[in-house]
């Protein structure tokens, strides 16, 4: 059970719990002051914090004080209080059956020293310091299981005999209230095997930011951030004194950090970037990041059997610099990563969830959505907020930061991992209706773009059969629509090889002298196949290319045009119907 959930509804008034109960989607309610990591602190008393450093001028400094915003009602207002002192416990984890405050930290010294510090609450002045051990670093937060009385994290370590650039997890417990740990070094994930559509080398970046929740039987479950296309799965069956070797899990994603947690019903939530990159460029060496094209969205799962299946798979936040044409300096301070990507969360009475994510001020959020949101069965798009539900950017040929990052003066690095950004869709008058706006994808010939193609990437709750609704008109070189169980970006030339389901739409698919038509896309995951059709003029059976275990999630439109097509095709309405 949530120990806080009573004493967080404690603390709202009838007016709080109106506004709480009436948040549905996901609601911004505040930017925090550091990205997520392991800032998200519950006093005792149901007050929420999230700590951070105050003041910072750039992404570089380390700020004076430290400093955290707190709300007293539930998450949805937050004040920001600075730390005078830096001796206090700050964000750390409630343990229950020792009745005290936990962190793990690390300090970058020579030799990356990872300590543990315990103290009765977060504002405790003298916590007590604990060394683990040394070149270990990034510990994720403490968990106390509730199987025994035994306190988990996992941290990284570098192994260099093995691979120069990689990360390792090294999981370590305590069964003595946290006086002394042991230390389990764990097998690494499969490195990832460059080839087509990769031209350059990608960076090898396996084992970092592992997630880690105790399941009903007390089985623990790991998942680890990789830099194949998927996340990676490992179980401990013994309070993590032992762990099975990695594999492949369902999740796709490639270098983010995924988040996992248990809700006081047993269900489990996943938080991660259900994304793929774009191919590398020749450039790419391998050595570090070049650039992240798959930062930009961010994914909530929710399983109720233990992690066997999972439903939702749904958007929480776009990134709102998505298409921004400064991306890599937007915000300040160029070497910070500005992206949607790592997690924080937790539980809110009324059945809400409030999570922590991003790094970078432009970027990083808390919101509050309500669980039943994950649930759907239906969406409907027609472009009435503009392209605030949609993905539509393209990416200009850029000096990436990452690889000409110079320590001696940062400020003058060109952006951390980053493309800038343009959009090749647009927004114009509808051939129908001049009244009203359609979405026109095009092929640009701009060369300062890395891919001119026009393309709309759009989400609807994951379903295993259902139909989608495309009303378009196709007046150029065809529309491509493909659906995936995961986000590709909108110019990403290779989308026919990789999606779950590719095929062209054609004008000629259209009755003579029909502008806008309804194209139907009736999938069914255990059948393996989609039937496209418009109306009684077109019926095409395909089958589905690749596993979707959960089903799919993702209708990706982009022009189908092979040289730069002014004409292209427009899209009104999208709908989903699960």
């Amino acid at each position: 059970m949530n120990p806080f959930l009573d004493k967080i509804y404690e603390r709202l008034t009838e007016d709080d719990k109106k506004q709480l109960s009436d948040i549905y989607e996901p609601k911004v309610v505040t930017v925090p002051d550091e990205n997520a990591w392991r800032g998200l602190t519950i006093m005792r008393d149901g007050r929420i914090r999230f700590y951070g450093l105050y003041d910072k001028k750039t992404i570089f400094d380390n700020g004076e004080y430290a400093c955290y915003k707190e709300s007293c009602d539930g998450g949805l207002s937050w004040k920001k209080h600075i730390i005078y002192n830096n001796r206090v416990l700050g964000s750390s984890v409630y343990v229950p059956f020792m009745d005290k405050y936990v962190k793990a930290a690390y300090e970058r010294t020579p030799t990356e020293v990872t300590y543990v510090m315990i103290g009765d609450d977060p504002d405790d002045t003298n916590p007590k310091k604990i060394i683990i051990g040394e070149n270990i670093f990034e510990p994720k937060a403490v968990i106390p299981l509730r199987s025994r009385n035994r306190l988990i994290f996992v941290a990284h370590e570098r192994r260099p005999e093995c691979h120069p650039t990689c990360f390792y997890p090294i999981v370590f417990y305590s069964d003595d209230c946290g006086e002394s740990w042991t230390s389990v070094p764990m097998e690494e994930c499969p490195y990832f095997d460059n080839a087509w559509p990769d031209r350059g080398i990608r960076w090898q970046q396996n084992n970092r930011e592992n997630a880690l929740v105790e399941l009903s039987d007390g089985t623990l479950y790991m998942i680890s951030r990789t830099a194949t296309n998927f996340h990676y799965e490992s179980f401990s069956y013994d309070g993590g004194e032992t762990w099975t070797p990695f594999k492949q899990s369902v999740f796709h994603s490639a270098g983010t950090m995924p988040q996992l947690e248990r809700l006081s019903d047993g269900r489990i939530v996943f938080l991660w970037c259900n994304t793929k990159m774009m191919p590398e460029l020749e450039s790419a060496d391998g050595e570090w990041e070049d650039v992240f094209t798959n930062r930009d969205v961010n994914h909530c799962a929710i399983s109720s059997d233990e992690g066997k299946t999972w439903q939702g798979y749904r958007e929480v936040f776009l990134n709102p610099i998505r298409y921004a044409p400064d991306f890599r300096a937007n915000g300040g301070g160029s070497e910070g990563d500005k992206s949607v990507h790592q997690f924080e969360m937790c539980e809110l009475p009324m059945g809400k969830l409030l999570v922590v994510f991003g790094q970078h001020e432009p970027s990083r959020r808390i919101v509050i959505f309500d669980i039943n949101w994950l649930y759907e069965h239906n969406r409907r798009e027609r472009f009435n907020y503009g392209f605030k539900n949609v993905s539509t950017q393209n990416y200009v040929k850029s000096i990436l930061g990452g690889q000409h990052y110079d320590a001696k003066d940062p400020l003058g690095t060109p952006g951390h991992c980053g493309y800038n950004r343009t959009s090749v869709a647009m927004l114009v008058p509808s051939p129908e209706n001049n009244h009203k706006e359609a979405l026109l994808l095009t092929r640009s010939g701009d060369e300062r773009l890395v891919s001119g193609i026009g393309g709309v990437v759009w989400n609807f709750p994951i379903h295993k059969k259902g139909k989608i609704i495309v009303k378009a008109y196709i007046p150029g070189k065809g529309l491509r629509a493909s659906l995936l169980d995961y986000w590709m970006n909108p110019s990403d030339d290779t989308v026919e090889y990789f999606a779950n389901y590719s095929v062209v739409l054609r004008g000629d698919m259209q009755k003579k002298g029909e502008l806008f038509s309804e194209f139907v896309l009736d999938f069914d995951c255990d059948r393996g196949t989609v039937i496209l059709t418009n109306g009684d003029y077109l019926k095409i059976e395909k089958k589905i290319d690749f596993d979707c275990p959960n089903g799919l999630c993702y209708l990706h439109l982009q022009s189908a045009a092979t040289e730069p097509d002014g004409v292209g095709a427009y899209i009104s309405e999208m709908n989903f119907e699960g």
